[in-house]
């Protein structure tokens, strides 16, 4: 098995509806968002994927830095948890073996969906 993990950051604001603390106002991040490709062959080039392609369907998704979240997901608790879910079902389709996205607000912690396998 192989596994290729790729790393991009973007920018983002969002207020959080339940949070009940500060996270309730607006306020942003740098998001680090951590792509999970996995395959048990490599393709002709030797690769699970050119990172070439995988950064350019990455930039196709978000369309622009400096989100608004709540506006970009239509979701009024755009969480680290709600975000890795709406990018991986976002990303899926163009990112065939995409298993997992991680998705961190702070160097400190770091949310990683991986759906169940069907």
């Amino acid at each position: 098995m192989f596994t290729l993990q790729t790393k991009h950051t973007i920018f983002g604001a969002h207020k959080l509806k339940d949070q009940g603390g500060k996270c309730t106002k607006l306020h942003g991040h740098q998001y680090t968002i951590v792509l999970t490709l996995e395959a048990e062959e490599l393709d002709y080039r030797n690769m699970i994927m050119d990172t070439y392609d995988i950064e350019k369907v990455f930039n196709d998704f978000i369309g622009v830095d400096h989100l608004y979240l709540n506006d970009f997901m239509d979701d009024e608790n755009p969480t680290m948890e709600a975000m890795s879910v709406f990018f991986y079902e976002g990303l899926k389709d163009k990112l065939p073996n995409l298993v997992s996205v991680a998705v961190g607000e702070t160097p400190e912690c770091l949310c990683i969906y991986t759906p169940d396998e069907e």
